[in-house]
């Protein structure tokens, strides 16, 4: 037999198998190393999620023939930010004589925003 119960059986299964004796202590150490990287694997998401908390930022947005209006675009992680706060951020970067604004556009693929910020809205001006 071999150090903590350790033996192969290649008649039935060909595989290592645990004698009795010592089952326990070893599945205690596979379950404490296992809770150990549980709790790393969750600090590092932890960290990750906290770096894409980012205030909402605007982008450049070229103006179309489909719309007179000034178009104001905004890169957002939908994690920490509402619709209001967008709202709020685009009235303040239309020209001054703009009265509300309205969604001109939404994409989240193929747009100019930063991976932690991938979610972009684009408003019109309205007078």
């Amino acid at each position: 037999m071999t150090p903590c119960g350790l033996w192969f059986d290649p008649m039935k299964t060909g595989l290592v198998r645990l004698d009795k004796s010592c089952h326990n202590r070893v599945m205690k150490k596979t379950s404490t190393i296992a809770s150990r990287k549980l709790l790393i694997a969750v600090a590092l998401c932890a960290g990750a999620l906290s770096a894409c908390s980012e205030p909402p930022a605007l982008t450049g947005t070229a103006a179309t023939p489909l719309s007179k209006d000034p178009l104001v675009g905004l890169c957002y992680s939908a994690s920490n930010t509402t619709r209001e706060d967008l709202a709020q951020l685009a009235l303040e970067a239309c020209p001054d004589e703009t009265r509300r604004v309205e969604v001109w556009d939404h994409d989240t693929f193929f747009n100019d925003c930063p991976i932690n910020k991938k979610n972009r809205v684009t408003y019109r001006c309205l007078k």
